[in-house]
């Protein structure tokens, strides 16, 4: 892996978030529904997960020694050009839902949750892999 230390320690706990949520078994938005526990669980390992894909994207940017950018989803954007990680428009997303949780914090719309849930858990392992593959 040409990217190791920081970048290393962040996808292990992208890894982290991602196996955690795996093992809660989340298989229907009526489960997730019922408790407020793993609601709150669900979307704090989210962000968290969120955060490291874009620290991570900020370190390989450092490293390649890129101008910083302007914002979290800027940072993704330049990765993708780098052609270190797919083009993948969900990317960008998974950041809109960092920001909408982080400053939307008071109420979070459960469907959203779940949705994120089922659909990006495979991107995030896309991600690492591309990383570690680089």
């Amino acid at each position: 892996m040409k990217y190791n230390g920081i970048a290393e320690k962040k996808l292990l706990a992208i890894d982290e978030k991602v196996s955690q949520i795996d093992s809660w078994g989340i298989t229907s938005f009526a489960m997730l529904q019922k408790s407020t526990m793993l609601q709150n669980a669900t979307e704090h390992a989210l962000q968290v997960a969120i955060e490291a894909v874009i620290d991570t994207c900020e370190r390989i940017l450092a490293l390649e020694q890129q101008t910083p950018s302007g914002s979290s989803a800027a940072a993704v954007k330049k990765v993708q050009e780098l052609g270190i990680i797919a083009k993948n428009p969900d990317y960008i997303e998974m950041v809109r839902f960092r920001n909408f949780i982080a400053r939307r914090y008071e109420k979070v719309d459960l469907e959203i949750v779940y949705a994120i849930v089922k659909k990006t858990l495979p991107l995030f392992r896309e991600f690492t892999h591309a990383i570690r593959n680089t």
